[in-house]
């Protein structure tokens, strides 16, 4: 298991469906200036990168599994691996919070569902307490004023709709955008 054992720095892949090379190729370049010329940490790269590219970011969601080394209560160096998404919002496109694979009560995909924001529309640094609407093309069901999940958090960029989240996600936060299983 690579996460586990102690080969790699980092690994960065696309969470999404497909990617277009002309897109995300200059945001990767980005990504390895930031972390190798200019030495930053793996995650704060990222989101100089593909945080600040809409396009590329908006093409696929990007996860990033890093090892940091923390010190220890006694001084002993210890390797931990963190594995993060890094994702656009866009209602539109059906990625409430930046997740395609939200579900309906019924099961449906998000590709089958139509989301709108519910009430106030909130902006600034303020927007991911927007409420969301849905409507589902298969059932036919409307849910109203859900809430982001508490663990998806806004990302660190001063661009309206990033977010990330921890990966994998646990079964609780499955349920909340109605993975049941």
């Amino acid at each position: 298991n690579i996460s586990s054992s102690d080969i790699f720095d980092f690994v960065l892949s696309f969470a999404g469906v497909s990617t277009i090379d002309t897109l995300v190729v200059p945001a990767i370049n980005r990504f390895v200036e930031n972390v190798f010329v200019y030495d930053m940490k793996f995650w704060t790269a990222l989101e100089q990168s593909f945080g600040e590219d809409r396009h590329a970011l908006n093409s696929s969601p990007v996860m990033l599994s890093f090892a940091e080394t923390k010190i220890g209560t006694e001084n002993e160096r210890q390797r931990v691996v963190d594995t993060r998404i890094l994702a656009y919002s866009n209602f539109k496109d059906g990625r409430p919070w930046g997740l395609d694979i939200y579900r309906c009560s019924c099961g449906a995909p998000s590709y089958n569902m139509i989301f709108h924001p519910d009430g106030k529309q909130l902006y600034g640094k303020q927007w991911i307490n927007t409420k969301m609407k849905y409507e589902c093309f298969q059932c036919h069901s409307v849910r109203r004023n859900i809430s982001c999940p508490s663990w998806i958090r806004r990302a660190d960029t001063e661009n309206y709709g990033r977010v990330s989240y921890q990966w994998p996600l646990s079964l609780s936060q499955r349920q909340d955008i109605g993975i049941t299983h």
